[in-house]
């Protein structure tokens, strides 16, 4: 088997010997704020801002108060204060205020919440390969109840300056309106945090209110891009990040054929392989295969592993290969405009230092399965692009995020960051769409009046 990408081009961890980051004693930022799911049905504007992509102006004073002025990129304004005495919010953009119990504390100088003494940092690297920065990858355990479990929130601090960049928390508040005291307030009420302005600030009261926004921000497609559509032939490498506190980072490659309608003949015209390697988890596991087999065209009858999916595991130990299958065929270049997905670009930034720098993405969010009984209608998935050509059709990945992922299926995969990406001219060698020989239940072709059109429906893991 001949692998087109090369193992220099998968991301690398480098270690890190300081402890964990403090908050400065008094700060300010901006945060881009994306939530765990739209609103539930019937109820189109909630009284607050947790259901909608916002801008917030945040600031801290130690001991005194923590003030968060949020702007929702959909409707309305809110104004948190949290001070030792509790929570106050003013719509009005302080002119009046109004007692909220919310459930969230004041912080101290930990970023960690009451967990800054489980924190453990993965190591640090860029956080995509747009290379902006350096940063240090912090995760700390948030124990899930009943369930035996631990998820994930993970912290990434600039590695020069200690200040916050991004943030994920992997497993959402007690309720999408009631946060954990013992977690960082505000912060834990979204899924998907980055941080393009952050500094060290000598207020002592809150600042008057001051609409939210930053460098390159623009609500909506204002550059009227349509949805991308992935090529049909290339190959990029990524770090997936597990929103399961029992595993760490994944170094991964994925290759992805489709070929048209005309040139299909076999299983691998239409796959994805998808291998993830274990260097940086302890254990006997050397790497994971997800191989994805795409649907055969219309009227064409299916050849044995169309349509499946195998995940192939890899030992160190030398213990024979095991493979499952599973219900996750390859979807198609145009998956994001599948009606079903609902797929929508909440916001474009364009040439920010911190996010982008010389560079547009676009911010789409993507309707994905319910998580009961938080969220029972739906949550989202987040995914950032950066444009390639004028119409965005042709774009280049940067960040794909699943909120409030299954912490206890496998590795619980939430996270997909992107850095080498690569069209090729030549086809990808089918051998690395090979099924081994231990998976079980591989498909024979069948009659095509027996085969029912596939659903349009998204129904992948990470890419």
């Amino acid at each position: 088997m001949t692998d087109p990408v090369p193992p220099s081009a998968y991301p690398t961890l480098q270690p890190v010997g300081d402890g964990p980051p403090l908050m400065p004693s008094s700060w300010s930022c901006v945060a881009l704020l994306h939530p765990f799911s739209p609103p539930q049905s019937g109820d189109t504007q909630p009284a607050n801002p947790f259901f909608q992509l916002c801008v917030a102006n945040i600031s801290f004073v130690e001991g005194s108060y923590f003030s968060a002025q949020i702007a929702g990129t959909s409707y309305g304004t809110w104004w948190y204060v949290t001070t030792p005495a509790g929570t106050e919010v003013s719509i009005d953009q302080g002119a009046t205020w109004t007692s909220v119990d919310i459930g969230w504390a004041l912080p101290d100088l930990g970023w960690f919440g009451d967990q800054i003494s489980n924190a453990a940092c993965a190591g640090s690297s860029p956080l995509n390969w747009m290379d902006a920065q350096t940063v240090e990858w912090w995760k700390i355990p948030v124990r899930i109840p009943a369930s035996g479990v631990s998820a994930a929130t993970w912290l990434w601090f600039d590695a020069t300056t200690k200040y916050p960049v991004r943030m994920m928390f992997g497993y959402g508040p007690p309720s999408p309106t009631m946060g954990d005291p013992s977690q960082l307030a505000l912060f834990q009420m979204y899924s998907f945090t980055y941080i393009p302005v952050f500094e060290p600030s000598a207020s002592v009261v809150p600042p008057a209110w001051t609409d939210p926004t930053f460098q390159g921000f623009e609500i909506g497609n204002p550059n009227g891009y349509e949805n991308f559509v992935w090529s049909s032939n290339f190959g990029m490498t990524v770090f997936m990040t597990p929103a399961n506190e029992a595993f760490n980072l994944l170094p991964t490659r994925v290759l992805y054929v489709w070929k048209p309608d005309p040139d299909y003949s076999v299983a691998s015209d239409r796959a994805q392989n998808t291998l993830m390697l274990y260097e940086y988890n302890s254990g006997n596991m050397a790497s994971q295969e997800a191989l994805l087999m795409g649907p055969p065209p219309p009227n064409v009858p299916p050849p044995p592993n169309s349509e499946t999916g195998f995940l192939i595991n890899n030992y160190n130990d030398g213990t024979p290969q095991s493979c499952i299958q599973f219900p996750f065929p390859q979807e198609p270049p145009d998956w994001v405009s599948i009606p079903a997905v609902e797929a929508t670009v909440q916001a474009t930034i364009t040439n920010n230092p911190v996010l982008c720098p010389d560079t547009t993405v676009t911010v789409y969010s993507v309707l994905f399965p319910p998580a009961p009984p938080n969220y029972p209608d739906s949550t989202y998935l987040w995914t950032w692009y950066s444009p390639l050509t004028p119409d965005g059709t042709q774009s280049r990945p940067v960040t794909f995020m699943q909120s409030q992922s299954g912490v206890g299926v496998g590795t619980s995969l939430a996270l997909a960051d992107y850095f080498d990406y690569e069209l090729f001219s030549e086809p990808i060698d089918p051998s690395n769409f090979a099924v081994p020989s231990a998976c079980p239940g591989q498909q024979q072709s069948r009659p095509q009046q027996d085969r029912e059109q596939p659903k349009r429906t998204l129904r992948f893991r990470l890419p």
